[in-house]
């Protein structure tokens, strides 16, 4: 089998889901399994499935009793999966006709361990414009696919080479920025990847409204704000630690740059939440916890002139900042700038060689 696209279901719109399924289905290439993984979804979700595998053979079911969250789903669809390369697909999203036949082509073409596409985002399938394909004999006349910056873009654009993935995992004790890791994870695992300029898959962007009147109507109980906090909390810490820890990127030096960019970046975000803690005690608790994070992790990774002696005076405090709020976003505001300054000198490093004669 050719490849395995996996498919974590729980909580979406029915039409959406539906809309994710027919697209896979009506795929130009033929030769795939499609594991759908009910991760115990409260709606219909089940039955939309079902339906759709009594017509079809290629959809396997993984039907889980108890909620776990999508790491746990993912890992659950590699470990079934039979197929030569693997996909990931969110429920909601739909796929462009000629999507998966374009990647596996390039895949196969030059012996990728992952070939990644670009994204259209969308917010209704009415909005959709007809997708572009790809110039497959453009690409393969050259000595290289055109490699930009994979890590960067939406995790689920991309296909993976079993093997690459055999030892590798989503981190279950995470339940959002659990793809980041993996997507950087299998990086540092694969030897070659690359990116081409198809547009294929398409990413929905439903009003947040609609979203949470839709997941409002099966949840009946509710954490309180103070255990949801702790939770986003702890978890970012926990990702931002497992990002500080990775390292030698071979494919591409822009690589690692993103990973220090991302993990900083969301530290900044998640500390500037321990304001919102009711009590006082949580709010020195968690500071202390991010004074160590930020002491053992993050003050590594940081070379800037301007950020350095600024963030370790914010972080010098044993209590919490009182101007954390105003100071997080200002760093946040330099440390972007700084970063798209990075991508602009390396977008333009081309046109000067251009002019120089050299890519002539």
């Amino acid at each position: 089998m050719l490849l395995s696209i996996i498919v974590p279901v729980y909580l979406k719109s029915q039409q959406f889901l539906r809309e994710c399924i027919e697209s896979i289905l009506a795929q130009t290439l033929r030769d795939f399994e499609l594991i759908l993984i009910n991760d115990a979804s409260p709606d219909r979700s089940l039955d939309t499935i079902k339906s759709h595998a009594n017509k079809d053979r290629r959809i396997k079911i993984i039907n889980l009793k108890h909620n776990s969250g999508v790491a746990v789903a993912r890992n659950l669809g590699i470990s079934f999966a039979q197929g030569k390369y693997i996909s990931f697909i969110d429920s909601d999203d739909i796929a462009a006709p000629d999507y998966f036949e374009t990647l596996v082509k390039v895949a196969e073409y030059f012996e990728l361990d992952i070939a990644v596409a670009g994204v259209t985002n969308f917010q209704k399938t009415h909005q959709l414009k007809p997708i572009k394909s790809s110039n497959l004999n453009k690409i393969f006349q050259l000595k290289a696919v055109p490699f930009r910056t994979p890590s960067v873009q939406h995790f689920v654009c991309r296909i993976f080479l079993r093997s690459t993935l055999q030892n590798l995992r989503f981190d279950e004790k995470l339940h959002s920025g659990e793809d980041i890791l993996f997507i950087h994870q299998a990086m540092m695992a694969s030897k070659k990847c690359a990116e081409i300029n198809h547009k294929g898959y398409c990413y929905r962007h439903p009003p947040k409204s609609e979203l949470e009147a839709y997941e409002q109507q099966f949840r009946s109980t509710k954490k309180k704000d103070s255990e949801k906090l702790s939770q986003r909390i702890e978890e970012a810490l926990h990702l931002v630690q497992q990002l500080c820890a990775l390292r030698n990127f071979t494919q591409n030096d822009s690589d690692i740059q993103f990973v220090r960019y991302f993990s900083i970046r969301r530290f900044f975000r998640y500390s500037n939440l321990i304001r919102k803690f009711p009590a006082y005690e949580d709010r020195i608790f968690y500071w202390q916890k991010f004074r160590e994070t930020f002491e053992k992790q993050i003050q590594l990774q940081l070379f800037h002139c301007l950020l350095n002696p600024l963030l370790r005076l914010i972080f010098k405090h044993k209590k919490p900042f009182h101007g954390i709020g105003m100071s997080i976003y200002l760093i946040r505001m330099l440390w972007e700038i700084y970063h798209i300054k990075q991508n602009i000198r390396r977008i333009l490093k081309p046109l000067k060689l251009y002019f120089k004669g050299i890519s002539c």
